[in-house]
């Protein structure tokens, strides 16, 4: 072989390596980006709430009875104003981890809001004989009753739930409740 001839396969053969590299590099760096691509679908599905709920009822298929998707699909479904579907969602979380505080305080809220008062004072009271100290469920509990005009009964549960958590959220619209209530 000549030596022009040599040094032009020589040169090839470089060419094919730097170029092989180049791909190397470019697939090494992609595969580190990729998660960011991620949030662009997450973010495209949370815009379209029945996007999700599809997606969320597909996931509910591979694991039957999940509650952080059934509470996520009563979500959805509640800031739709699909009140019945978001309790339907709750009951089977709840029929599923009967311990569990925030699947029956969030379907005490849901069944207020649907006008089974009894409803939400069961579901709520489930908080209390699991945690008789959390405040979110005393504050509400509080509430129902003043809404239905019995203010010694929410003012009971007010001043448990300014005792039981004096900086939380609902202790703080506890104190702002019973001082409306006024009186002793």
């Amino acid at each position: 072989m000549k030596a022009s001839h040599r040094k032009w396969v020589l040169m090839g053969v470089c060419a094919v390596f730097l170029g092989a590299g180049t791909v190397f590099l470019l697939r090494v760096t992609s595969r580190s980006e990729a998660p960011a691509a991620a949030p662009r679908k997450a973010a495209a599905v949370a815009e379209n709430p029945e996007h999700e709920l599809k997606a969320l009822a597909m996931e509910l298929e591979k694991k039957p009875g999940h509650t952080p998707i059934l509470m996520r699909m009563a979500q959805l479904e509640h800031d739709k104003g699909r009140l019945d579907d978001a309790a339907g969602h709750l009951r089977m979380a709840a029929q599923n981890e009967p311990s569990n505080q925030d699947v029956h305080l969030e379907l005490g809220r849901v069944l207020y809001e649907k006008g089974d008062v009894d409803g939400a004072i069961s579901e709520t009271e489930k908080v209390l004989s699991l945690n008789p100290s959390q405040v979110d469920a005393l504050y509400n509990l509080g509430a129902i009753y003043a809404n239905r005009g019995n203010p010694q009964q929410a003012r009971s549960y007010w001043i448990k739930a300014v005792t039981a958590e004096p900086a939380a959220d609902s202790a703080k619209k506890a104190r702002d409740a019973l001082a409306r209530l006024g009186g002793s």
